[in-house]
C-alpha cells in the first residue's frame, strides 16, 4: 500500500507541475513578459489594438498602407499576447497582422472557422493580398481554409507546423512556407512527419538551434527540446524568412 501511496502522490506531483508550468509559462499568474508588455504597446512604427472582445489582436503598420494581411493561428489555446515580439516584427515592415484567439469555451467547428477569417478579411478592404498561417498543429486549421478557399489567399506560412492526413497540403498549388527549428525536428522527427503532407513547392527554412516553442514567448513546455539560441533571434530570423516569402509573392 505504501508503494502505491508514493506511486499516487508522484503522479499528482507531476499533474501539479504540468499545471504550474502551463500557468506560470504563459504568464497567466504574473502577466507577460516585459518584452511583450514592450511589443504590445502601439508607437510610431506599429498600431496595436483588439478586436472582436480581444479575440483578434492586430498589428497595423503605422507609416504606410499595408502591403498585404496575414491571419496567423496560435498553438493550441496560447495566450496570443505571447505572439507580440514576433508579430511587430513583420507589421513594422508593411503587412497587417492579426493572430485569433483559440480560447474559447467550446471549439469552433470547421466551418466556424472559416467564418471567422473571412471577418476578419472583411474588416480590413484595403487588404487585397492575404497569407494565412498557423503555428504547431494549428496549421491545420490554415491548411483547412486556404485548401476550401484558395482564390482568397496568395500563400500558407506555417511556423513549426504539423499537419496530417486529413489537413494534408500536399496537392495544394499555393505557395507554402515551412520554418522549423533543428530541435524541433530532432525531438519529433517533423521533417519526415509533415513532408508526405506538403507539396513540391514549399519554400524551407531551417533555423539552426530553434525549437518548436520560441515563435513565441510562453515559455519552456515539458516535452520539448530546448533551443540553443536566443529566442530573439530564432524569432529575428523566422521574421525574416516569413518577410522574404511575402515579398516573392506581393507585387
Amino acid at each position: 500500500m505504501k508503494k502505491i501511496a508514493i506511486i499516487l502522490l508522484v503522479i499528482v506531483g507531476a499533474g501539479v507541475l504540468l499545471y504550474a508550468n502551463y500557468y506560470l509559462m504563459n504568464e497567466i499568474l504574473f502577466g507577460p513578459s516585459g518584452e511583450v508588455k514592450i511589443a504590445m504597446k502601439s508607437d510610431a512604427q506599429v498600431s496595436v489594438s483588439t478586436m472582436e472582445g480581444k479575440d483578434w489582436l492586430v498589428f497595423t503598420p503605422a507609416q504606410q498602407a499595408p502591403k498585404a494581411g496575414l491571419v496567423l493561428y496560435p498553438e493550441g489555446y496560447q495566450d496570443i499576447r505571447m505572439y507580440a515580439p514576433i508579430l511587430r516584427r513583420i507589421a513594422q515592415e508593411g503587412y497587417q497582422v492579426i493572430v485569433l484567439s483559440r480560447r474559447e469555451k467550446v471549439p469552433p467547428t470547421l466551418e466556424e472557422e472559416e467564418q471567422r477569417v473571412d471577418r476578419v478579411m472583411a474588416a480590413f478592404p484595403g487588404v487585397t493580398t492575404w497569407f494565412i498561417g498557423g503555428h504547431t498543429w494549428e496549421a491545420s486549421l490554415a491548411a483547412a481554409y486556404a485548401t476550401r478557399h484558395p482564390d482568397k489567399v496568395a500563400g500558407i506560412v506555417l511556423w513549426g507546423g504539423r499537419l496530417d492526413a486529413e489537413s494534408s497540403l500536399a496537392n495544394s498549388k499555393l505557395p507554402v512556407l515551412m520554418i522549423y527549428g533543428t530541435e524541433d525536428d530532432r525531438n519529433e522527427n517533423l521533417v519526415s512527419g509533415i513532408k508526405p503532407y506538403l507539396p513540391p513547392q514549399t519554400v524551407w527554412v531551417v533555423i539552426e538551434g530553434g525549437n518548436r516553442v520560441n515563435f513565441a514567448n510562453f515559455g519552456p513546455m515539458p516535452r520539448d527540446v530546448a533551443a540553443t539560441i536566443p529566442i530573439q533571434e530564432q524569432q529575428a530570423q523566422a521574421a525574416a524568412a516569413t518577410l522574404d516569402f511575402f515579398q516573392q509573392l506581393v507585387k
